[in-house]
């Protein structure tokens, strides 16, 4: 967090959302001006806007070991056309396929998805309601968000919660996560049937796809039937996304 206190982290959180009144605004356009911290953190913020603005698709990060793998699956041929050929055979072969953003996401719930992660993980209390039984959080969705969800147990995170999100405007359910280590991951369960539900079965396709964010965040996608698909978006990388997912039934 850049912000000068946490009381003010909130504040820029509700600026960039325009949820203050014109003299809030104001306030914080003041504050920003006097406040390196602060002005680092609504930049943080901005680079959201800023990113649907960019054009082309940012270059697909490959760990060492998975370049190691797929080195042996290509038959030789251009440079250029051997790597791509090597990462698509190895993302094949474990069942992955990986897209650079917007890599055939729909752009505004790429951006939806980030920002209300991003949105909750700035804030002192990320969650709306706070409890690590998945029962209580169960409840408390289908109590507040009108629909129930599966609240999985990942192994090495903890669940900190819930909140209620907005997915191509409509109310939708989100769990989040601390990971090992300290990062968050948030789980997000959108109705089944819902025009979120169906954006996101169509990018994942025939099984899990992941991508990334327009600030860089990974977004990852597990179909769970016709029209419906769960989505986890973090840093961490793409293997623990999918394995969180994978706790959800198919």
């Amino acid at each position: 967090m850049e912000a000068c206190s946490p009381q003010w982290q909130e504040r820029l959180s509700a600026w960039f959302d325009g949820e203050v009144q014109a003299h809030e605004r104001r306030e914080v356009e003041d504050h920003l001006a006097r406040c390196p911290g602060c002005s680092r953190e609504a930049s943080r913020y901005s680079a959201l806007r800023r990113a649907l603005k960019a054009e082309g698709a940012e270059e697909i990060d490959v760990p060492p070991a998975l370049t190691a793998r797929v080195a042996r699956l290509a038959p030789p041929t251009s440079p250029r056309r051997r790597a791509w050929g090597r990462l698509a055979a190895a993302l094949a072969a474990v069942g992955l396929v990986w897209a650079s953003w917007p890599g055939g996401m729909d752009e505004a719930l790429a951006m939806d998805l980030e920002r209300n992660h991003l949105k909750a993980f700035s804030r002192r209390s990320p969650c709306e309601f706070e409890s690590s039984d998945p029962a209580e959080v169960k409840a408390w969705v289908e109590r507040e968000v009108g629909y129930a969800v599966e609240v999985p147990v990942v192994p090495g995170a903890t669940l900190l919660g819930a909140r209620r999100c907005r997915l191509h405007g409509r109310l939708s359910a989100s769990l989040l996560y601390r990971h090992e280590g300290g990062k968050a991951m948030t789980l997000f369960l959108p109705l089944q049937g819902s025009d979120v539900a169906r954006a996101a079965a169509r990018f994942a396709g025939d099984g899990p796809r992941c991508t990334r964010g327009p600030v860089g965040e990974r977004i990852c996608v597990a179909p769970r039937g016709e029209a419906w698909a769960s989505l986890a978006v973090s840093e961490l990388e793409p293997a623990v996304l999918l394995a969180a997912l994978a706790r959800l039934s198919p």
